[in-house]
């Protein structure tokens, strides 16, 4: 890797005594020692130096005050700018501040959906969507998405009712790694258009994108279909901010920003982010922040590479190498054990955790497959891989 932060990834790079005091959520913290995790989608490596030295600058001026809250002005107009870039026209006045892309998703679906009302969900997918439309209480009907076939406009018409408010999008898609085309998005845009249909579009994985894929925005879409939307990020996936729980809502329209803020709990403090998370995000949108996801993205582009060749050389796996995300969906043969008895076979017996294919995780279309995450190093990857193999040749 021919860049300047290419040493950030190197081998050695990754913090294991901190990982395994600090990686949380089924990752290094909450595992025996000497296992592998390959399993929530979070970076073994540090923050970007200039995330760090913003977080140090912000904290030696000893002043923590309140925010505004829909987000600080810097914050927000770095959101704008960024979203700029990726050709979305969006207002710093059309972004709130929100503490993680899931919060982001809950905020929307609460201010969308009423008890009773139905929102369309891919599956698989993140089980976030289906989580944070029941919270809300909804109805999360589900729409089944193929790896590469041309979205089923057909299927997805036979499950609008007269209930269904929202279209929820996970673009680039978790677990599939399917980063989807403009024109795909624009031919979603005229279904719900025409059927009066709002639509929630994650957009947490689009940093990680592999060429020739390209990502096009909700909101870099015409306006009567970009109006149509809410565009959920974050930083944990391509920062490696997870902790710092802050991500973002972003609209097309102000006003119906403001009115999505005067319906959360943002204003009356009971909810928001922290102001120094929103210095280490807006540092994130600096030109040295791009600079290091640029590597990041070098790294992982090898990685994936990496994980997909030692796989496929598995005899009965089936793995398609993913135009975006850092996780693989990879699908098993026929197997005496349960996918659950396999990943705890896995973890107790070889040394590396992954995450099943289970309805908790993803919905039953991820049945029959592992979900992994290659977001760590070379060696760590390949001696993952490796256990993952021997686990796999000593099936039962």
């Amino acid at each position: 890797m021919s860049h300047r932060f290419a040493d950030s990834f190197r081998d050695g790079a990754v913090p294991l005594e901190l990982l395994r005091q600090r990686a949380h959520n089924l990752r290094w913290a909450e595992l025996p020692p000497g296992v592998i995790p390959l399993t929530a989608a979070d970076p073994d490596f540090p923050a970007a130096p200039v995330i760090r030295e913003a977080i140090a600058d912000y904290a030696r001026s000893g002043v923590f005050s309140y925010g505004p809250a829909g987000g600080l002005p810097s914050f927000r107009q770095a959101v704008a700018g960024y979203q700029r870039q990726r050709g979305a026209p969006v207002p710093p006045e059309a972004v709130l501040a929100v503490n993680s892309a899931a919060a982001g998703l809950a905020l929307v679906t609460r201010h969308w959906l009423a008890p009773g009302d139905e929102a369309i969900v891919w599956d698989p997918v993140d089980f976030l969507f289906a989580h944070t439309v029941r919270s809300a209480g909804g109805v999360p009907v589900l729409w089944r998405i193929d790896p590469e076939a041309p979205l089923d406009l057909a299927a997805l018409e036979a499950l609008v009712t007269p209930r269904t408010r929202v279209l929820c999008l996970c673009n680039p898609h978790n677990p599939l790694g399917r980063c989807f085309r403009r024109d795909e998005l624009e031919a979603l845009g005229r279904f719900c258009l025409e059927r009066g249909l709002r639509v929630l579009s994650d957009e947490v994985w689009s940093d990680v994108v592999y060429p020739p894929a390209t990502f096009t925005s909700w909101l870099a879409l015409e306006p009567e279909l970009s109006g149509l939307g809410a565009v959920v990020h974050g930083f944990s996936k391509s920062f490696g901010l997870a902790g710092l729980r802050v991500g973002y809502v972003a609209m097309a329209d102000p006003e119906a920003a403001a009115r999505l803020l005067a319906d959360s709990e943002l204003p009356s403090t009971v909810d928001g982010v922290a102001t120094l998370s929103q210095v280490a995000a807006t540092a994130a949108y600096s030109p040295d922040g791009l600079a290091w996801l640029g590597a990041f993205l070098e790294h992982l582009r090898a990685r994936r590479d990496q994980a997909v060749t030692r796989l496929a050389a598995i005899p009965g796996l089936r793995v398609r190498p993913p135009a975006a995300t850092f996780v693989l969906f990879v699908g098993l043969p026929p197997l005496q054990e349960s996918v659950e008895e396999l990943v705890e076979r896995l973890r107790r017996e070889h040394g590396v955790a992954v995450v099943p294919g289970i309805p908790r995780w993803f919905g039953p279309g991820a049945a029959g497959h592992l979900r992994l995450s290659f977001a760590t190093s070379e060696a760590l990857l390949g001696e993952a891989l490796e256990r993952l193999a021997a686990g796999l040749a000593s099936a039962p």
